[in-house]
Order: C-alpha cells, then sequence, then structure tokens
C-alpha cells in the first residue's frame, strides 16, 4: 500500500470516511446493547462503580428471597397463635360448662374434653412449622434474618414451646385437670414434729401348701388328705370350711376360695407357697380327718398387722392410693410435691422428706419420726381420683391436725374440677395464658412489621443501586439514533468529496490522451 500516491484531497476524505465508520459502528453497538459505556475502555471509572452498583443490587436480592421466607415463617407461627387462641376461647367454654353443673360425672367430662383441647393446642403448635422452621416448636427453632450483605444488620427471631403444655420448658401454662389441679385436703404440722402415723400396711400372711402349682391337687401335699377341712375366718367374718375333695381339690380351689372374700388376694408364687393380702386380719385353722399333719403348715400360719420399713410400698397401706401426692415446704420456701406411684416406697419418701435442710426422718413400727430443727415443716395432701382415705390414717400423729370433711371425697371423684374454685382456677389460668399468649403475638407481629418493612426497603435500594448504575452507563437511544442519522449523512457526503477527489486525477489523464 505504501507504493499507492494518493492526493491530500483523497487521503483527507478517506481518513474522514474511517473515522465516520468507526463512529458508526461505537454507535450502533450503543443502540444495540442499550449501554453507553460496555466495557472499561469505554469509561473505566464509569464502568467499574457502575459494576459495584449491580454486584451489591444481586447481593441484596439475593437476602431478599431469605427475607420472604421469614416473613412466611412467621405467618406460620401466627397462623399457629390464631388457632391456639380459638381453642383457649373453646375451653373457657367447657370450664364455665362445669361451674354450671353439679353433678360430679358431667364436670369429669367436661374435665375430659378440657385436656383434649389441650392436647390440640401442641398439636397445632407442632404443625406451624415452614421449612423445617418452628417458631411456636422451642429449642433450636429460633430465626435469623439478615438484612445486608455483611450481616451487620440483622433480627434474631427467639422462639416460644407450645409444643408440651406438661413440660417444664413449656411457655405456656394451662395445667391438666385431674393431674395437677386436685382437691386439697391440708395437713399442718407443728414445728419439730414428733411422730407421724402414716397407717398401717395390709395384712399379709404366706401358708406352705408344700404344691408347686396352682392346678396341683391338694391329696398328698404336707400329708393333706381327702376329708380334711380347711379353714380360714377374715376379719370379724362368718368362718369358712373347704372340705379336701368335696369343697377344694386343687391348690387353685383355695386360691379361688380366698380371692372370692372382698378385700382379700391370694396368689401361688414360684416357690409353691400360698401367698395371701388381706384389708383384715385373716386367722387360719385345719381340721385333720386323716391323721395327716397339719399343724405347721396350715393352722400356725395367721397373718399380723405389717409394719412400716424402708420397702414398703405407699400404696400398700391403709389410706393411700396410687395418684396421691404428699406437698411439703419448709419455712417459707417453695411448696414442693412428691408423687405415690406404683412402687414408691416409704424410704422414698424418707429420702425426699430429708432433702430438705434441717429434716431428719426415721422409720420406726408404723410410723415415720420427723424432726425440723431450724424452721416450721408443713405437710399437706393431694388426694387423687381414687377413692383413699387419705385423711384419717394421716391424722394420728403427734401434733398433728387434719382438715377433713364429707366434701373431700366428693371433690376427688370430680376428676380435678369437683368444686368451684378450682374451676376458677382453671379459668383464671386459660385467662392468663390467653393474655401470655397474645403478647407472644404482638412480638411476633413486632417482628413481622420489621421483616417486611426492612423487605420493601431492600426492593427500593436494589432499584435506587440499579437506577444509579444505568446512570453511568446506559445510552440515551434518542441521542444516539440523532448520532447515527447525522454520522450516515456525514458518511455520504465524504463518500461524494471523495468521488469529486478522484475526478480531478481523472481531468488530467483526459489532457495526456
Amino acid at each position: 500500500m505504501a507504493d499507492i500516491t494518493l492526493t491530500a484531497a483523497v487521503r483527507t476524505n478517506l481518513n474522514t470516511l474511517q473515522s465516520t465508520a468507526s463512529l458508526i459502528g461505537d454507535t450502533q453497538e450503543r443502540l444495540s446493547t442499550g449501554k453507553k459505556v460496555n466495557s472499561a475502555l469505554d469509561n473505566p471509572n464509569s464502568f467499574f462503580t457502575a459494576s459495584s452498583l449491580n454486584s451489591r443490587a444481586s447481593d441484596l436480592s439475593s437476602l431478599q428471597d431469605d427475607i420472604g421466607q421469614s416473613v412466611s415463617t412467621l405467618e406460620a407461627a401466627d397462623q399457629g397463635i390464631s388457632a391456639i387462641d380459638k381453642l383457649l376461647d373453646a375451653a373457657k367454654g367447657k370450664a364455665n360448662q362445669a361451674l354450671q353443673s353439679k353433678d360430679t360425672e358431667t364436670r369429669a367430662k367436661y374435665a375430659e374434653e378440657f385436656n383434649e383441647l389441650r392436647t390440640q393446642i401442641e398439636d397445632i403448635a407442632k404443625d406451624s412449622g415452614y421449612k423445617g422452621k418452628n417458631l411456636l416448636g422451642g429449642e433450636g427453632n429460633d430465626l435469623l434474618v439478615k438484612f445486608n450483605e455483611d450481616g451487620s444488620s440483622d433480627l434474631n427471631i427467639k422462639s416460644v414451646d407450645y409444643t408440651d403444655l406438661d413440660s417444664d420448658d413449656s411457655t405456656l401454662t394451662l395445667d391438666a385437670i385431674g393431674t395437677t389441679v386436685k382437691s386439697q385436703d391440708q395437713v399442718d404440722f407443728d414445728n419439730n414434729i414428733e411422730s407421724l402415723t402414716l397407717g398401717t400396711e395390709k395384712y399379709k400372711a404366706e401358708v406352705d401348701l408344700g404344691a408347686g402349682a396352682i392346678g396341683d391337687n391338694l391329696v398328698g401335699l404336707d400329708s393333706i388328705a381327702t376329708g380334711d377341712t380347711l379353714s380360714y375366718t377374715v376379719g370379724s367374718g362368718a368362718q369358712v370350711d373347704l372340705v379336701v375333695g368335696t369343697d377344694v381339690t386343687t391348690v387353685g380351689d383355695v386360691v379361688n376360695s380366698l380371692n372370692s372374700v372382698d378385700g382379700v388376694s391370694a396368689s401361688v408364687d414360684v416357690d409353691g407357697k400360698l401367698q395371701i393380702v388381706s384389708d383384715e386380719d385373716i386367722t387360719f385353722d385345719a381340721t385333720d380327718a386323716a391323721a395327716s399333719d397339719l399343724g405347721t403348715d396350715w393352722s400356725g400360719a395367721s397373718a399380723a398387722t405389717g409394719t412400716l420399713d424402708a420397702n414398703t410400698e405407699l400404696k400398700d397401706l391403709d389410706g393411700f392410693a396410687i395418684g396421691d401426692s404428699i406437698t411439703y415446704k419448709l419455712g417459707n420456701g417453695a411448696e414442693k410435691t412428691f408423687k405415690i406411684e406404683d412402687g414408691t416406697t416409704v424410704g422414698n419418701l424418707k429420702t425426699t422428706l430429708e432433702s430438705a435442710d434441717g429434716v431428719s426422718v426415721e422409720v420406726s413400727g408404723n410410723q415415720i419420726n420427723v424432726d425440723s430443727d431450724k424452721e416450721d415443716l408443713k405437710l399437706g395432701f393431694l388426694q387423687g381420683s381414687g377413692n383413699s382415705t387419705i385423711g384419717a390414717e394421716l391424722g394420728s400423729g403427734t401434733g398433728v391436725t387434719v382438715a377433713k370433711d364429707t366434701q373431700a371425697q366428693e371433690r376427688a371423684v370430680g376428676n380435678g374440677w369437683g368444686d368451684d374454685n378450682l374451676i376458677e382456677d382453671s379459668l383464671e389460668q386459660v385467662r392468663q395464658t390467653q393474655l401470655d399468649l397474645r403478647a407472644q403475638a404482638s412480638t411476633f407481629g413486632t417482628n413481622l412489621s420489621i421483616v417486611t418493612n426492612r423487605q420493601d426497603f431492600t426492593a427500593d435500594l436494589i432499584n435506587t443501586l440499579e437506577v444509579g448504575a444505568g446512570k453511568l452507563t446506559l445510552a440515551d437511544s434518542n441521542l444516539e439514533g440523532a448520532n447515527l442519522a447525522a454520522l450516515n449523512t456525514q458518511n455520504s457526503i465524504a463518500t461524494s468529496t471523495l468521488s469529486l477527489a478522484t475526478q480531478a486525477g481523472q481531468s488530467v489523464l483526459q489532457l495526456i490522451r
């Protein structure tokens, strides 16, 4: 190309055309992309500033999705609270219905329905989660909402636990009727209690018939023969005579005869011995009709009054039943409850009472000797739903006064709602529970307002960032269109002038010819 000689006019027009073509290309790119800055070569400052703004907008857009999910989690919890509040209204209605009735069975029925409503409250709380996060589900369900890119701005929403109302960790307090709200016969003791008669153990006897099983034949066992008469008397009842071979044939026949007496329980243990437990004393005798040796095995066995020891189960004591409770309070301390269950022993009670500072307990005979050398020890009793006669047996200890009346037994049958005061207590608890629930709803509502406000703010901020980036990089399509039209006109003119410039050389060629 260096060997080609162009006139100054031609070269000038050629440069103009090349420059115009480059400008047309740039303008067309701006029109097609909509941006006046498409790379750092166009405008480094605007390009990198806009990139930073767009990156932050993108990060906030990702957070916006998480904020939206947090809103849904709060809404799920709020819906759960609304449903629980309705169930509490229903529970209040059941308590009011019980208050209007004086029939203990009807009150017990309403109490069962009340407890079922408690169960439904727990179930609704368990079902109020969203994507694995449940703000009514207790520990491990706190919700952390982040509002900016580095997490320096956030909101930690604390969860509550409504899923197990019987748990000590439950945020709501709503006692089940018949298990924690009971009629109470209060028993107070003077300071330095000397002794307390808890009642006597049931009468027990063991008779060695030499039997190995219920079905074994009596004849031949320890010299028992046909025609012998086995006799027993329960309390002040009439003597029962069992003639071997006529009235009884097997060990099982003897067991069945004893079990037919009210308050008597008979069985055969693994060693083949007849075990008898009775509410009243039992005496035994035998008439030897065939010179058999009965004296050491039958007539010599007589049940005596049982005495307390550490292994005696409280349910086996007169006046106690499973479900009863013993309350104790030392001085101004908190009242505690010792519940009688299957397997609860006198030793367990001793250990529990001695856990109070300055209290010592000794089991002797059928008494528990209690000493409190620091503060007054007060004991009370919560009678369960059974027909135990707890007051009478607990009233014989030194310095004991027992508040027992005919209404106590009636209240016990009412499954916890036996008298109006207990129902009023439940109503007050429901009211307080609703206040606590609505306070929590208000807290969640405040959290929801914060999160939705930040959600709207973040959306506006993203828009501001994107608009700001656009101001630095977006092209004015009207301006670029006008530029393209002007450049096309300029290109046409340059093409024409280039043509004129080349025509001057052609004129010289004509002269040569």
